[in-house]
């Protein structure tokens, strides 16, 4: 079940509103075009809840608004994914926090990870695990080394002690 906020920042781009609008007014359902541009839209769309794919066809999912608003998730960050993936990234503020925060967990303190073991973490989660290595990294929640081949976590020991070497070197 999506959030509102979610539903609403899908619908918030104005080619996925028209897109959305033409799938509501085709009963039988908006054929799928070979255009990897409608594809991209409508892919936010289906994850969002507001649309399913089948039969080669987008149909609404009229029902969205109505289980979004049944139910207030307890946890705010319940409410940015939608099975297991995330729905968007969040701007900048607490929840966003909370949120790179949470992905931190999934990377032990102390242990170095390649690029691409970064981006096997967070790609499952969001389609940009680009922007979610980089906000991470920004809010120094994981560290990057100076040749940009390894990350790691912070260490709490090295917050407590200075002069113990960085977990990313």
């Amino acid at each position: 079940m999506a959030s509102p906020q979610a539903l609403v920042s899908a619908l918030a781009d104005p080619e996925r509103l028209l897109l959305f609008a033409r799938i509501c007014t085709t009963p039988a359902g908006l054929p799928a075009a070979d255009d990897p541009h409608l594809a991209k839209l409508a892919k936010r769309l289906i994850a969002a809840g507001l649309v399913t794919f089948s039969d080669d066809r987008y149909h609404v999912v009229p029902e969205a608004f109505r289980e979004a608003l049944a139910k207030t998730p307890v946890d705010p960050l319940e409410a940015l994914f939608r099975h297991g993936r995330l729905v968007a990234i969040p701007r900048p503020g607490k929840l966003r926090q909370a949120l790179l925060i949470h992905l931190a967990g999934k990377f032990e303190p102390g242990r170095l990870y390649t690029e691409r073991e970064v981006r096997e973490k967070l790609a499952p989660v969001h389609d940009d695990h680009a922007a979610l290595r980089r906000y991470l990294v920004d809010e120094g929640l994981l560290q990057r080394s100076k040749d940009g081949s390894t990350y790691g976590r912070p260490t709490e020991a090295r917050s407590d002690d200075s002069s113990a070497p960085s977990p990313v070197s």
